[in-house]
């Protein structure tokens, strides 16, 4: 694959980030390849997670290859460490890498007569939470069309197999590989007795409606906040058809990445 224009999406708030975005941009023009905003064919991201996450929105649209260089804490989303990034860039240039494919969720909130009002695109996960902060939220959950449970809880979410290592594993999910292929949908303090995350098939849609006329909920998907809805709407989740790309090198194995990451004993 020839890679021509390259955008950089850097984690502004630290000076490194940007610094390092400034020289790899240098680098890209050396080698003749365009620096862009829009329409990449790779989009490198310069900071932790988060900025990941933000970088993912922008390779996804353009169905651009991502590849992530940790300036954060945890980086579990990066690729490479900081401290050779230019080096990085020119293997990659030169197509010294691999291709993975990450599962993506796609969302879209329904208003009360069917039609579809805003449609979004995740990572990570989609998180139905409570706008309010005296009471839970009665969330009312169907899978593939059949109904499945009303959870009061303070919320709900739909994780992929990325996504299960972020919001869903502080709720008590599982850890999922990123190669398996599957839903997480997991309740966050659940005031009932049964309360356990479920593993779903990829294809299968998730519905999540609210239970009582009075309340009302939010819509979260990666961290950043959609938009807030209330009763009669209807939010939809499932895989979307199109996966993220990302760069992978030859750095660490998931197994290798999760034991380092989460500090496990070994």
């Amino acid at each position: 694959m020839t890679i021509g224009r390259i955008s950089f999406v850097s984690h502004d708030g630290k000076p490194a980030a940007v610094e390092m975005r400034d020289a790899l941009s240098g680098s890209a023009r050396s080698r003749g390849v365009e620096v862009v905003e829009e329409a990449p064919d790779l989009v490198v991201a310069l900071g932790g997670d988060g900025t990941v996450l933000r970088a993912a929105q922008l390779a996804h649209a353009s169905d651009a290859l991502l590849l992530g260089v940790n300036l954060g804490t945890l980086g579990y989303l990066t690729e490479v460490e900081a401290s050779a990034p230019g080096d990085v860039i020119e293997r990659v240039l030169d197509g010294h890498f691999d291709i993975d494919e990450w599962m993506m969720l796609a969302c879209e909130l329904a208003g009360s007569d069917g039609s579809s009002s805003s449609s979004f695109v995740g990572l990570n996960e989609v998180l139905v939470e409570r706008a309010s902060r005296r009471r839970l939220v009665r969330l009312e959950v169907s899978v593939g069309g059949e109904s499945l449970a009303a959870f009061s809880s303070d919320g709900l979410i739909v994780a992929t197999p990325t996504g299960s290592t972020a919001y869903a594993l502080s709720a008590g999910g599982p850890i999922v590989s990123p190669r398996a292929s599957c839903l997480v949908l997991c309740p966050v303090n659940a005031h009932m007795i049964f309360s356990r995350p479920f593993i779903l098939a990829p294809d299968e849609t998730v519905e999540i409606a609210l239970g009582d006329a009075d309340q009302r909920a939010s819509l979260v998907l990666d961290g950043a906040r959609g938009c807030e809805f209330t009763t009669g709407s209807l939010v939809r989740v499932r895989r979307h058809p199109q996966p993220l790309r990302l760069v992978r090198l030859s750095g660490p194995g998931f197994i290798e990445r999760l034991r380092n990451k989460l500090d496990l004993p070994h």
